[in-house]
């Protein structure tokens, strides 16, 4: 009996064929009727006899790349402005991912900066916290920066050595989150321009703003920034470096409701770090305050924060919670890196980079529009979902909700239970 011949199976080789996008799987078409308006101002900017890629359609295609995390690249979006779905709203048949990077160069993002103001006008306050902390956080501005990867050769980027020897080029990302709306409310790019994070977040302070506080992290701290808040008649709270000396002129008792947030020292005195340049940089000479909180880091060691502060009357327990806040503006970081299209950057030039974050900030504004309550990390969770073709805005709605009415009688119960304790140590 002669044996079989063996099947022989051909691999084939190279990447896998993604499969067409379908329209019904394309989130965010609804938003585009929010802002229809703006578009049509957008459109009638950079007027040119040979134009065909105006600057609407570009808004519109990065706005629906961010809700869709199926198109992650210009080839994606090229792809997708031939659907149905979305080419109704161009003025293309196709948007070529060679026109569409000319255009990232060109135009200019501070045309959405209107939209932007708008949109934050329209929000409402999102916050359901109770008592004194509730009417802080009305005025609490979070700043910071985080770092982003770009292509190894876009010229203006930071460039460093990684272990392999090869060249990695990043960006940074400048933002200021409102949390009173739960969104962005300044954004910036720096690269290999010389400007600090500190030098980025002073041109966020306005000064026609008073009473805001800006919150931020020792990294951002620099005396500049702060005598600029202190000129603004604005208030700040920062993690301030041990190197950064501290003269004492006076130690605050603690009440029971401090020592249960974790403070340990409360003093009001003077920033005298030998460190301190003068001039415009030197140390702001006022009266400020310094509060030592213990807590105990992911790997469970016990460690202590060390926050600065110019507001004098606030009792400390409520700094402590008030600086636990800042959070926020690394959770919305952290969804423009794992759900949204910014882990990589599309674009080489400076102005398609800030283009390309001005719409995510419009897309984050309209999501807490749509949905009439800030992005918690479980909003953030819902939308991922939504990006993926899970399910639309008005699916995990429901869910959302539910969600943040456990949290809120959560945030109630802890509430009671620690007036019931500082009720019962009194007694004692």
């Amino acid at each position: 009996m002669v044996p079989a011949k063996p099947t022989i199976i051909k691999l084939r080789r190279g990447r896998k064929k993604k499969r067409p996008i379908q329209p019904k799987e394309l989130t965010g078409r609804k938003y585009l009727e929010i802002i229809g308006n703006h578009l049509t101002y957008l459109r009638a900017l950079y007027p040119h006899h040979n134009r065909v890629l105006f600057y609407d359609d570009v808004v519109v295609c990065y706005l629906l790349a961010f809700f869709n995390t199926v198109v992650r690249s210009l080839r994606c979006i090229e792809d997708a402005s031939q659907i149905p779905g979305i080419n109704q709203f161009l003025s293309v048949e196709t948007v070529c991912k060679s026109t569409l990077s000319e255009a990232n160069a060109l135009f200019d993002p501070q045309h959405l900066e209107g939209l932007i103001q708008r949109l934050r006008r329209d929000l409402p306050n999102l916050h359901q916290i109770d008592g004194e902390l509730a009417t802080l956080l009305d005025h609490v501005k979070a700043v910071d920066g985080s770092y982003f990867r770009v292509a190894a050769d876009t010229a203006w980027a930071l460039h460093q050595a990684k272990p392999d020897g090869k060249l990695m080029a990043q960006i940074r990302l400048n933002c200021q989150f409102c949390l009173r709306t739960g969104t962005p409310g300044g954004v910036s790019i720096s690269g290999d321009d010389g400007v600090g994070e500190g030098a980025a977040a002073t041109l966020f302070v306005d000064p026609e703003e008073h009473e805001a506080i800006y919150l931020f992290d020792s990294g951002v701290v620099k005396f500049s920034y702060l005598r600029t808040i202190l000129k603004a008649q604005s208030h700040f709270l920062c993690n301030l470096r041990e190197h950064i000396q501290f003269e004492s002129a006076q130690e605050k008792p603690l009440s029971d409701a401090d020592r249960a947030a974790g403070v340990v020292s409360d003093r009001v005195g003077y920033l005298t770090s030998s460190h301190a340049p003068r001039g415009e940089d030197a140390a702001p000479k006022v009266m400020l305050r310094e509060v030592r909180i213990d807590y105990v880091d992911r790997q469970g060691k016990h460690k202590q924060l060390r926050l600065l502060t110019d507001l004098l009357a606030l009792p400390a327990h409520l700094i402590a919670e008030l600086y636990r806040h800042r959070w926020q503006v690394e959770l919305f970081f952290r969804w423009l890196k794992v759900h949204a299209n910014f882990r990589h950057l599309t674009s080489h030039s400076k102005n398609g980079v800030t283009l390309g974050f001005y719409v995510a900030v419009i897309a984050m504004m309209l999501t807490c529009l749509h949905t009439q309550a800030p992005l918690s990390k479980y909003g953030y969770n819902m939308m991922a979902m939504v990006a993926a073709g899970l399910g639309d805005i008005d699916d995990v709605l429901p869910i959302l909700h539910h969600r943040e009415r456990e949290r809120q009688r959560e945030k109630e119960r802890q509430a009671r239970k620690r007036a019931e304790k500082r009720a019962e140590n009194k007694k004692a």
